[in-house]
Order: structure tokens, then sequence, then C-alpha cells
């Protein structure tokens, strides 16, 4: 989980490309054998998919995630080691739900890393930096719909052929 923590940082901060993040993130969560939905990592990955919405101005879809990584907050302390100070982290979701309630214009989250986290990541990502301009990359931006779904679209003609197969 710490490396896929220093890789969610990184994209977070220096690219940010929050769909990436999201799914960083959500794979190394469903690898531990015990993932839970009020698993602490479960709000950064609920945050980066608010981020996604309120870039693209999705204001209610953007209160709903950071409504819920607030909800699943709630319950840690900094006692648990995400690489950020856990209450400052709370008060920044109250801001972005506040934000998005707003209809605020959207300006780069940045994150209250530990000095130790950052630290970790500067040794991966040498070029890390918390990019205060807003990123407007299309591909980034509008991932979800610029993205390579080849296999997906294969995957659903396979399945639906399937299932045709086996009606008969």
């Amino acid at each position: 989980m710490e490396k896929a923590l220093k890789d969610f940082y990184f994209h977070f901060h220096t690219k940010q490309h929050y769909f990436l993040c999201h799914d960083i993130l959500e794979e190394a969560w469903k690898d531990n054998e015990h993932f839970r939905k009020d698993d602490a990592v479960v709000s950064l990955i609920l945050l980066a998919t608010g981020c996604y919405h309120f870039r693209r101005a999705n204001y209610k879809g953007a209160m709903r995630s950071f409504s819920k990584a607030l909800n699943v907050i709630e319950a840690y302390t900094d006692a648990i080691d995400l690489g950020i100070e856990i209450e400052s982290y709370k008060t920044m979701l109250l801001e972005l739900i506040e934000a998005a309630k707003n209809n605020d214009n959207f300006v780069p989250i940045q994150l209250p890393l530990t000095s130790n986290m950052q630290q970790a990541i500067l040794k991966s990502y040498p070029n890390f930096t918390m990019t205060d301009y807003t990123i407007e990359d299309s591909y980034i931006v509008n991932h979800h719909l610029e993205r390579d779904r080849t296999e997906v679209h294969a995957a659903r003609l396979q399945a639906l052929q399937e299932r045709k197969n086996s009606k008969r």
C-alpha cells in the first residue's frame, strides 16, 4: 500500500490525474483480502473521484463523493498512516463540500502530506511538486471519455455472445 500511496500522491499533486489516482488506490485496496468499504484509504479513493467531478463542474457528484470521503475518514485519527495529517484532511474535506455546494471554481487541491510522506515521494519521484495551476489536458480532464476502452468493449461483446449462446 505504501507504493500505491506514493504513486497516488504524485499523480494527485503533480499530474492532477484524479481518475488514475482512483484506479491506483482502488487496485491496491482490493489486493488486501480483508478490504472493507470503511477502510481509511477508501476516503482517498472517494476524494480523487470528487476532484475528478469538481474539475469538470459536476458539483453534485463532487459534493456526494467528498461527503462520502468525510464520512469514511471520520472514524479515524492521526494514528492511521496514510501519509497525511488526518485532522487537516477532514477540515479540507469540509471546505471542499462547501465549495462544491456553492458551485465554486475548481482549484488544485494540496493535501496535508506528512513530511515523511513528502520525502518518500521525492525518493520515488524526484520531480514531485504540488502543481498550483489547474491542468487542463483533455485526456486527463475527460479521461473516462477519452481512454482506450477496446478491451472493455471486447469483453462486453464476448459476454453478450456467451449469453446468446447459452440461451440456445
